[in-house]
């Protein structure tokens, strides 16, 4: 469980309903079903046209795997699954091939196959792999802001709604009692960019930053990868090749001697 998204979840919903609450409002006022029809599906046809529906699904999946702790990243265990590797390789304790079979992070499978297939040179193996970098990089990076940009729009429908509020109560304007109405209805209008904002910067946005942030650590732990693929290419020393790839991490997250024993 990732308790530090949960906690900001928490946190915002509890600002939020005790922002509310302190208004002295019933809060069932603040439920507006055309203001909520029209931001949430407004925001969903906006993204639908933007976005392939089945891509935001699948980055919702991947938020929500983060926040229940799936999925994480452990650079402590490839570094440690990477010496293991050079050492039975080294020692020829077993195949390359066999390595291969035992390898589950896709990329990093791919790496110790080009190595296996012992065509290319370190060199070669580098590049290759950088290029594949590169390009996941950028498609990860893609999708990651999509959420960003959906985040533009629940402001956006949250002031039409207010715009057609507005427009509902000018018309309304110049009839008897219409003096009266001016106050409700133009609070009934905003709660539509109420929606909206909330919206925006409760949901879309946070998620955003989380996707990105994901990107960030993956492209680190390929980073890692590449880098391990040379050195397994060079079947340097074990205690060299630790100490290299213990440099993409903070002193605290590197994998120990009696680690990688």
């Amino acid at each position: 469980m990732n308790f530090s998204s949960l906690i900001g979840i928490l946190l915002g919903l509890a600002v939020l309903g005790a922002s509310l609450f302190h208004t002295g409002m019933d809060l069932m006022f603040f439920l507006n079903r055309e203001g909520l029809l029209i931001v949430c599906g407004g925001t969903l046809a906006a993204s639908a046209i933007s976005f392939p529906l089945s891509k935001i699904a699948m980055l919702a999946k991947v938020f929500a795997l983060r926040l229940l702790g799936k999925n994480k990243v452990d650079y402590q265990g490839t570094i440690e699954q990477m010496l293991e590797l050079n050492k039975k390789l080294s020692l020829g304790l077993v195949g390359t091939q066999d390595a291969i079979q035992g390898v589950k992070n896709e990329f990093l499978k791919e790496a110790v196959t080009l190595v296996a297939d012992g065509i290319l040179s370190e060199r070669e193996v580098r590049s290759v792999l950088e290029q594949r970098l590169r390009t996941i990089e950028h498609h990860y990076l893609h999708e990651a802001n999509m959420f960003s940009k959906i985040g533009r729009y629940p402001p956006a429908f949250g002031l039409l709604a207010t715009t057609l509020g507005m427009i509902a109560l000018l018309q309304k304007i110049g009839q008897p009692g219409a003096d009266k109405l001016i106050g409700p209805a133009m609070s009934i209008g905003l709660v539509g960019t109420l929606y909206g904002i909330a919206l925006a910067n409760l949901v879309f946005l946070p998620i955003a930053e989380a996707l990105v942030e994901k990107t960030e650590e993956e492209i680190t732990l390929r980073k890692m990868i590449i880098e391990g693929a040379v050195l397994l290419k060079l079947r340097v020393n074990p205690v060299y090749m630790r100490e290299s790839l213990n440099s993409f991490l903070l002193p605290r997250d590197r994998v120990r001697r009696r680690s990688a024993a």
